[in-house]
């Protein structure tokens, strides 16, 4: 892979000014021990926590690290209730937390946490669109509104107030998808183990059938080209705040159509029409961020394996290992530096196309080639952003709305400036795919990012690609 050697680093400059970010920075831990030394040794009489109603105060417990009785130094102490709010915001169940240290004597505080819990049940209309990014389904595909999935989804993100996570989804559309899952985060009395299990059947009557020049090509048909049913099981592993594991097993059956194979004899390799298998999965999570939606500071690692195929049907059988890890810098004055750089690789070199590995999906995208998606066995791609907080504000709205988790908008806005850099290796004999395989490739640009509650981001991104095209782009997630 000498080609492949490039180092992944970057070169970023300079951006212009703005306000402190409201939305996982605010309400600092309040303490009147300035007035005492920060060596002082105190001792936590009582931790209270008030403000909750449906969520259990033992699962508010599980992410503290702060317990009655506890003694410890007075910067100790600021350290952990800084982390403890941390952690208790990046359960997504709280729209804020504030935590403050009352004084009951020079050698004895207690600690009062309020939180405000969030809207939990949401019916939420589904109107998606079925393509990989905003920018395939406008300029790839023209704006096609055959190609939106709409339907209904009904989730509930803490279930008996215990952050279980019940999910309903009948859609229609583009896809038909009809989903049932489940997620228990602790079942046992030391709330380390969890359990999730899932299940989802889905039907097209439009599916990608081949990539040339790294463009998708679909299919349409008045007949069912592709039915997939899914299903699984996942052990999750929790032994401290920061870090988990996952352990899952999972099934897949998916048939398509005599014409899928006439089009593309490699579509499941050799001309067959259906592909199942068994697979088992593990993740390791390390995660340390500040904010897990649009993180300014901290870092964040993951390791992912997957081998699907377990020898009890003979349809496939490939692992693929993919490994991230970022970090987040707070820069002062207003200004942050986030980097991240994933790899991902994957064997046989021999693979279906309905299982090939690809940049151009999720967070595994490159800034300046969202039009495109770059197939390749092995892949390694670094994003990197300088960003410039410009405002930061809380709008009220309880006049017009009554209910109090969304009484209060929070808004913030940067600007960045991007870059990011990557090379794939391609698949052996697939000359379609080559424009942007086996090189060095980058792209980069400016962009706005607006960040409101629920985990809302919305970004637009000028950039520009190593072939010198330009282009504003849409996304609606953090890049990394």
């Amino acid at each position: 892979m000498t080609r492949a050697s490039y180092t992944i680093g970057l070169v970023i400059v300079l951006l212009l000014a703005g306000n402190d970010f409201v939305q996982a920075q605010q309400n600092e831990p309040q303490s009147s021990s300035a007035v005492f030394n920060s060596n002082d040794t105190i001792q936590i009489d009582k931790v209270f926590i008030i403000g909750y109603k449906k969520t259990k105060e033992q699962i508010i417990r599980r992410e503290l690290s702060v317990f009655d009785g506890q003694v410890l130094t007075r910067e100790e102490l600021e350290e952990i209730i800084k982390a403890d709010k941390r952690k208790l915001i990046n359960t997504k169940l709280f729209l804020s937390v504030e935590i403050n240290i009352v004084e009951l004597s020079v050698e004895k505080v207690d600690i009062i946490i309020r939180v405000s819990e969030r809207w939990y049940f949401f019916p939420i209309p589904i109107f998606n669109l079925a393509d990989r990014n905003f920018t395939e389904w406008w300029v790839n595909q023209n704006a096609d509104l055959s190609r939106v999935d709409w339907g209904i989804k009904l989730r509930h993100f803490n279930f008996r107030g215990r952050r279980e996570v019940l999910d309903l989804t009948a859609q229609f559309g583009y896809t038909k998808l009809f989903r049932l899952s489940y997620q228990f985060p602790y079942i046992n009395k030391n709330q380390k183990l969890g359990l999730s299990f899932y299940g989802d059947y889905a039907t097209n009557k439009n599916i990608s059938l081949e990539t040339i020049g790294h463009r998708q090509q679909f299919m349409d048909s008045e007949i069912q080209l592709r039915d997939r049913w899914r299903g699984g099981i996942s052990l999750g592993y929790r032994p401290n705040f920061y870090s988990s594991h996952s352990f899952g097993l999972h099934y897949s059956s998916v048939t398509v159509s005599d014409s899928v194979v006439l089009e593309n004899s490699n579509y499941f390799l050799s001309g067959a029409k259906n592909q199942t298998y068994l697979a088992l999965s593990y993740a390791f999570v390390w995660d340390f961020r500040d904010f897990v939606s649009y993180p300014l500071t901290g870092a964040y690692f993951r390791v992912a394996a997957d081998k699907i195929g377990l020898g009890i049907y003979n349809d496939v059988d490939i692992l693929k290992v993919n490994v991230r890890y970022s970090r987040y810098f707070d820069l002062g004055k207003k200004f942050y530096f986030g980097s991240s750089i994933t790899g991902n690789v994957s064997s046989p070199s021999k693979q279906p196309y309905y299982n090939y590995s690809s940049v151009g999906y999720a967070r595994d995208f490159l800034r300046g080639y969202e039009r495109y998606i770059i197939e390749g066995q092995h892949y390694a791609i670094n994003k990197n952003s300088l960003k410039r907080l410009l405002f930061s504000f809380e709008t009220d709205v309880s006049d017009v709305m009554k209910i109090k988790q969304f009484a209060k908008i929070p808004f913030s806005a940067y600007l960045s400036l991007n870059f990011d850099q990557g090379y794939v290796i391609n698949y052996p004999g697939y000359p379609e795919n080559s424009l942007f395989t086996d090189k060095y490739i980058y792209g980069g640009g400016v962009g706005i990012d607006i960040i409101s509650f629920y985990d809302f981001v919305m970004r637009w991104e000028y950039s520009m690609n190593i072939e010198g095209e330009k282009a504003l782009y849409f996304n609606l997630f953090a890049p990394f």
